[in-house]
């Protein structure tokens, strides 16, 4: 048998016999975890589950016998990494991190406090890069863990892991005529010059692509390198701008006012991307603790296996 059967086993039950759910969560097709526990169940020759239909709903008691065992292995794996892990010595046990923009801005920077208070002997480089220069570091060994913005191509050298779904934000003066409360249309906020990120960022390129699908031209008049660049010409009246939801703090800009348009422009997923060759170290296991608490890292090293 084998590690990846036990893991899809485990999470099945742990899911209440949802095995979408479970696929979901092991980041996986639903058709694979039912091979893997049909293998399963024929190498060990019994029945697993009870059934209602085709659908799992608990255990045969063989299944209930072997459910406590796979527990134990699991765990048993577990501390076999964490054994090796800790006779990794002290260089070896830094971390590089790449993230996009958004990323580096919002999530990364406040797992980055908490992680530092958590681990302070632990360096973490961090580097801010476009998604095509931080899947090549990935790829090439020179990153540990990168956080990206929906990739444009997916690597198949690299895993995937969505850990958030964030919105745009139109960002106007409080005495600006679209902070009258009324639903802003595209057709409206195309009077307004737009202050926006650079011509490569995604957030971007999904604000334009929502004018074209208009047949509209978007306004966009004033590219700029981060939120804090476009708040500050919001500021100064040079323009409205649309930035990522967290970049926006009212309390930090009592003169301005956040505007929802998830009604114009899709929202996007921000993902922890791992270069499938690499083993999991215990650093990076911890960081991704911290980052994103519902990533597990037996889960994580049976999806770079598969």
């Amino acid at each position: 048998m084998k590690l990846r059967q036990l893991v899809y086993f485990n999470e099945v039950i742990d899911q209440d016999f949802n095995i979408s759910a479970a696929a979901q969560a092991l980041f996986t097709s639903q058709p694979g975890v039912s091979r893997q526990l049909q293998a399963l169940a024929d190498e060990l020759g019994v029945d697993l589950f009870t059934h209602h239909g085709k659908r799992l709903i608990g255990l045969t008691e063989p299944g209930q016998e072997i459910a406590v065992l796979v527990a134990r292995v699991i765990q048993d794996v577990q501390r076999i990494e964490e054994v090796a892990d800790s006779h990794v010595n002290a260089e070896r046990g830094g971390l590089v991190v790449v993230a996009t923009r958004h990323a580096a801005s919002t999530r990364l920077r406040d797992t980055m406090m908490r992680f530092c208070e958590a681990m302070p002997a632990l360096r973490v480089r961090v580097f801010e890069e476009e998604p095509r220069n931080a899947s090549a570091m990935l790829r090439a060994g020179d990153a540990d863990i990168g956080i990206l913005t929906e990739p444009s191509e997916r690597d198949p050298e690299l895993a995937y892991f969505p850990i958030e779904t964030w919105r745009l934000l139109l960002v106007v003066p409080k005495d600006h005529p679209l902070s009258c409360g009324a639903e802003v249309s595209l057709e409206t906020l195309g009077r307004y010059q737009i202050c926006s990120y650079e011509r490569t960022a995604h957030s971007r390129r999904i604000v334009e692509d929502a004018f074209r699908a208009a047949h509209m031209t978007a306004p966009i008049a004033h590219a700029l390198g981060s939120s804090a660049m476009i708040l500050q010409y919001v500021e100064r009246g040079i323009g409205v701008g649309i930035v990522g939801e967290a970049s926006f703090e009212p309390e930090s800009h009592p003169n301005l006012r956040g505007i929802r348009v998830d009604h114009l422009f899709r929202s996007m997923t921000t993902d922890v991307v791992l270069p499938r060759k690499a083993r999991l170290r215990k650093p990076v296991c911890g960081f991704l603790d911290v980052l994103a608490p519902d990533l597990n890292c037996v889960m994580i090293a049976n999806a770079l296996a598969a």
